[in-house]
This record gives structure tokens, C-alpha cells and sequence, in this order.
């Protein structure tokens, strides 16, 4: 089975936990890039305003793979933007994928149906990391606390179950790797 990893962090969040899936499944590793350049504002405008960025066509054949987990953000209860773009640009060419989030708090209802509506598919597996675990009791449930950590490959160590039942759900057994 040939998997791709499909990445888009912001923060770089996301890019770290997508190269560390990297070191536990045989994949590809695939950055989702935008055309312009992307601020906090714009985040928040894109939510609002329901915008989709443009994206870099991808310079890889994505049908090739036989699984592509994504790896990305989740704003305001929502799948990053670009992330959306790449799933209207590409959604023919995914036979399967799966979703993963370092994201804020976690608990998001409807990612499920939010992915489903921009692929047309239903994903194998669906996981939201939150840094709020990561955080000290006097910071958690705090947006602004939430939103400015940056993790460390060592975080990662505090989701290695949620990470192994993911890739249980995403991956075939006989291709994962314990994680670090």
C-alpha cells in the first residue's frame, strides 16, 4: 500500500506531528502550500467569510497513492482552509484518506461531515490532538494559550495511543511502526 501524507501547518504544529507520522509509516511526504501568504487576519477572515484560498497544484500524481492522511489545523470548530482547497482540487484523485489535527481543544462534532462533504468520501479515521492537554492547568481552556504553543517532537510522546489507534483505523498493521 503506497501512502501519502499530506500536510498543512501554519504554526508548525501540524508539520511536526505530519514527520513524525513519516517515522512511523512508510509514506510520502506532501506540504499543502498556498499562493499568497497567510496572517492570523486572514485566518479569521477566511472563517467568517467562508473563503477558500488558492493553493499550489500539487506537483505529485495523488491518485498514485492508495491512502492519503491528512494532517492539518482545525479553526474555529472548522478543517483549515487550505486544506479545503486541496480536498476540492484533489477529491477525484484520493481513493482513501484519513484525517489528523493538532488543533486547539479538540472535540470538534463535525469534522466527520465537514470531510465528507468536501471529498464526497467518508475518511477512515478521524483524530484531533489538542495542545490543551499539553498545557498547565492555569492555561488551559484558553484560546489565546492554545492557539501560541508550539510543539516539540517530545509533546507527541503524551498522544502516542491516540496516535497508534489512528494508524490502526488509517493504515494497515503491517506497515506502522512504533511511534517514538
Amino acid at each position: 500500500m503506497k501512502t501519502l501524507i499530506a500536510y498543512f501547518s501554519f504554526s508548525g504544529n501540524n508539520e511536526i506531528l505530519a514527520k513524525e507520522l513519516q517515522n512511523i509509516v512508510p509514506a510520502d511526504l506532501y506540504q499543502i502550500r498556498e499562493m499568497k501568504k497567510r496572517t492570523g487576519i486572514s485566518i479569521l477572515l477566511d472563517v467568517l467569510f467562508k473563503r477558500v484560498p488558492e493553493i499550489e497544484k500539487p506537483d505529485i500524481a495523488i491518485n498514485q497513492y492508495d491512502h492519503v492522511i491528512l494532517a492539518a489545523p482545525v479553526w474555529a470548530g472548522r478543517i483549515a482552509n487550505p486544506v479545503k482547497s486541496f480536498l476540492k482540487l484533489e477529491k477525484d484523485n484520493i481513493r482513501d484518506y484519513s484525517f489528523i489535527s493538532m488543533c486547539g481543544n479538540g472535540g470538534n462534532k463535525h469534522l466527520g461531515e465537514e470531510l465528507i462533504s468536501l471529498s464526497g468520501k467518508t475518511p477512515s479515521s478521524i483524530m484531533e490532538l489538542p495542545v490543551n492537554d499539553l498545557l498547565p492547568v492555569m492555561k488551559k481552556d484558553k484560546v489565546k494559550y492554545s492557539s501560541s504553543y508550539r510543539i516539540k517532537r517530545q509533546d507527541l510522546i503524551t498522544f502516542k495511543h491516540a496516535i497508534e489507534k489512528f494508524l490502526k483505523e488509517a493504515a494497515p498493521a503491517e506497515h506502522v511502526s512504533q511511534p517514538a
